[in-house]
């Protein structure tokens, strides 16, 4: 379930930053990493910390609880590749209270 969340939130942080015409190249440049981590993140092969969380937020100037919110479907239908809408689950309440306490659980000292 917890690899269901990061690719979850992934999903959202990439609609959020194609939504913004930011690049994932671009993106990964302005947050110190490489393009291909970037990816993994958004595709949720990797967990996004906390601290790349913020600095997404800062980048793309929206709020935290923007990452946890659903999308209009027809935005996430045409960002999709027929395989990853065959794939598609709608972001829940539940899921987003669980995304939400994984990220208070995350110890962020220094932010």
């Amino acid at each position: 379930m917890m690899k269901e969340n990061f690719k979850l939130l992934g999903r959202r942080v990439k609609y959020m930053r194609m939504d913004k015409g930011i690049s994932q190249t671009n993106m990964a440049e302005m947050l110190g990493l490489s393009q291909t981590n970037l990816s993994n993140m958004e595709g949720g092969r990797t967990a996004i910390t906390t601290q790349n969380l913020f600095k997404m937020q800062e980048i793309m100037g929206c709020k935290i609880a923007d990452f946890f919110v659903d999308f209009d479907s027809k935005f996430e239908e045409a960002s999709e590749s027929e395989t990853e809408q065959s794939e598609k689950q709608a972001l829940e309440l539940e899921d987003a209270v669980k995304i939400l306490k994984l990220l208070k659980a995350v110890d962020i000292k220094g932010l």
